[in-house]
C-alpha cells in the first residue's frame, strides 16, 4: 500500500524538481574608464552549457566578445528524468491494475511475477540514475560558479577592471531532486520483498525445505529403529549362547531348562556292569 501511495508522488517530485529547473547568474563588469555593464547568464535543464553564451564588453577596445560556458551534463540529467517519468507511469498503471483487476493480476501468478521483476529493474535504475545525477550536479555547480565564469571573461582578467557577482544561482531545487532520487531508491528497493511475497515463491521454497526436513527425520527414525533391532537381536543371541554352554572340564553337555532326577540303580543277578539311569 505504501508503494501505491508514495511511488507516484516521489516520482513526480523527482522529475519536476530536475526537469523544470532554470537558474541565472548575474555579474557586473566595471571597466577602468568608468564604464559599467551588468551581465545575466541564464541556464537550465538539460544543462548543455556548451550552448550557453553571453556577450562581455572589452573595456579597452570598446567592443564585445562572446563567451561560452564549458561542460555538458545533459546525459545524466535526462537519464534521471526519464527514469522518474517511466517510474511514475508504471506506478500509476500498477495502482489501477491492483485495485480494479485483482483477479487477472493474480491469474497464473504472472502479474505478481512481472511486478517483482519490474520492481527489481526500477530499483537498479533509480540507484544508477540518482548517483549519476548527484555527480553531475556537483559538476554543474562548478561550471556556473562565479569565480569560474569571471575567469572566462577577458575584461575580468585585467587588473585595472573590477568584476563581481551580483546574484548566484539557487541550488535548493536541484539539491531536492537528488534527495527525492534517493528516496525513490529506498522505496523501490524496500518494495522488492513485498513484491517477492506476492509471487508465492517463498512459500514454495519453504514447502520444499519442510519436505526435505521431513524426509531426513523419517530416514533418521528408520536408521535408529534398525539399529535398535540389530542390538536386540545381538543381545538375544548372546543369551542363547550363554544358556547353551559346554562344560569342558566335566566333558558333559548342559542343556537349558533341563533338570535331572535322582539316579536309579539297576543291577543284574548275573555278574555284569552296573547301569545308572537318571529319570528325566
Amino acid at each position: 500500500m505504501c508503494m501505491v501511495i508514495f511511488a507516484p508522488v516521489l516520482a513526480i517530485f523527482a522529475f519536476a524538481t530536475c526537469g523544470g529547473y532554470s537558474g541565472q547568474l548575474r555579474v557586473r563588469v566595471d571597466c577602468a574608464d568608468k564604464n559599467q555593464t551588468n551581465i545575466t547568464i541564464s541556464f537550465g535543464y538539460p544543462f548543455r552549457f556548451e550552448q550557453v553564451h553571453f556577450k562581455v564588453p572589452l573595456c579597452d577596445l570598446k567592443r564585445h566578445e562572446t563567451v561560452f560556458l564549458e561542460g555538458d551534463f545533459s546525459t545524466s540529467a535526462q537519464f534521471f528524468v526519464t527514469v522518474a517519468v517511466f517510474a511514475f507511469l508504471y506506478s500509476l498503471l500498477a495502482t489501477v491494475i491492483y485495485f480494479f483487476y485483482q483477479k487477472k493480476y493474480r491469474e497464473n501468478n504472472r502479474g505478481p511475477l512481472l511486478d517483482f521483476l519490474v520492481t527489481v529493474i526500477f530499483s537498479f535504475l533509480w540507484v544508477v540514475s540518482s548517483c549519476a545525477w548527484a555527480k553531475a550536479l556537483s559538476g554543474v555547480k562548478e561550471v556556473v560558479a562565479s569565480t569560474q565564469v569571471l575567469f572566462l571573461m577577458s575584461a575580468c582578467r585585467e587588473p585595472a577592471n573590477e568584476c563581481e557577482a551580483l546574484e548566484n544561482p539557487a541550488w535548493t531545487r536541484l539539491n531536492t531532486s537528488v534527495v527525492f532520487g534517493f528516496l525513490n531508491v529506498m522505496l523501490w528497493a524496500g518494495n522488492i520483498w513485498f513484491a517477492y511475497k506476492e509471487t508465492g515463491l517463498h512459500k514454495t521454497s519453504q514447502r520444499s525445505t519442510r519436505t526435505l526436513s521431513e524426509k531426513q527425520s523419517s530416514f533418521s527414525q528408520r536408521q535408529s529403529s534398525q539399529s535398535s533391532f540389530d542390538q536386540s537381536g545381538a543381545s538375544y543371541g548372546q543369551q542363547l549362547y550363554r544358556q547353551v554352554s559346554f562344560d569342558h572340564s566335566a566333558g558333559g553337555l548342559s542343556l537349558p531348562h533341563t533338570s535331572l532326577g535322582p539316579p536309579s540303580l539297576y543291577s543284574s543277578s548275573s555278574r555284569g556292569p552296573l547301569i545308572l539311569i537318571n529319570d528325566m
